[in-house]
């Protein structure tokens, strides 16, 4: 059993932005300009007004008169640490207001992403991962794996491995969808049927590790994989 996992976690999210950029026409084009530029407006009122209100309220607040009386001035500190946390939740609203009417403008410009171009985005990880034929699609309901729970995923053969990953056939552009890969050798893995709340259930276990799958899973894996290892 081994696990590993493409390295360059931002490169599908770039690759989508790519393929969905070089898809649109001229006029879709200026609107993926416009909402760049706009989301880097938000981004510089958002500071900019934290930044003033902070700078603002942090004068005042430490502008409070000392007292030559101990007790007075712990219950000052006190006081000014409150202050100092309400000062920066205020600040943080008030970017988020005077920014919001600029996000909302950039948000209109966003044209969602085919699936054709979610596919597209995932070629370098179908790649590293080896995806291939026999494979098949099914939803992980649960798994010791946290990651990998209620997310569809691939599991498909590459010589004398069963691999498991995320759905890399439909294509996804997050880069947290990437789930990384385990490989398993036929001996190491058992598959049984399992009773759910509401139906069958594939379980394929290796040593303490564990993917609760689609039911569809168990007669892939024995066809495709344990029974011809074994064969």
């Amino acid at each position: 059993m081994r696990y590993f996992k493409y390295k360059k976690a931002n490169k599908t999210e770039k690759a989508a932005e790519k393929q969905r950029y070089k898809n649109l026409c001229e006029k879709e084009k200026r609107a993926y300009r416009q909402e760049k530029i706009l989301r880097a407006l938000g981004m510089i009122v958002l500071f900019l007004v934290m930044g003033t209100c902070m700078i603002t309220l942090g004068l005042c607040i430490s502008s409070i008169p000392s007292s030559q009386n101990g007790f007075i001035d712990i219950l000052r500190a006190l006081l000014q640490g409150i202050l100092y946390l309400m000062a920066g939740v205020f600040s943080l609203v008030a970017g988020a207001i005077a920014s919001s009417p600029i996000f909302i403008i950039a948000d209109k410009n966003i044209r969602d992403f085919t699936r054709e171009e979610l596919v597209k985005a995932c070629e370098h990880l179908r790649g590293y991962y080896g995806l291939c034929d026999p494979c098949i699609v099914t939803k992980c309901y649960t798994s010791s794996e946290k990651r990998f729970n209620n997310h569809d995923v691939c599991i498909f053969v590459v010589g004398d491995e069963l691999r498991i990953t995320a759905n890399l056939k439909d294509g996804f552009f997050h880069s947290e969808k990437d789930l990384g890969c385990y490989c398993f050798k036929a001996d190491e893995i058992t598959v049984s049927k399992v009773e759910g709340e509401k139906f069958l259930i594939a379980r394929l276990l290796a040593q303490d590790i564990y993917f609760d799958l689609g039911y569809r899973a168990k007669g892939f894996v024995e066809r495709n994989f344990t029974e011809k290892e074994e064969g």
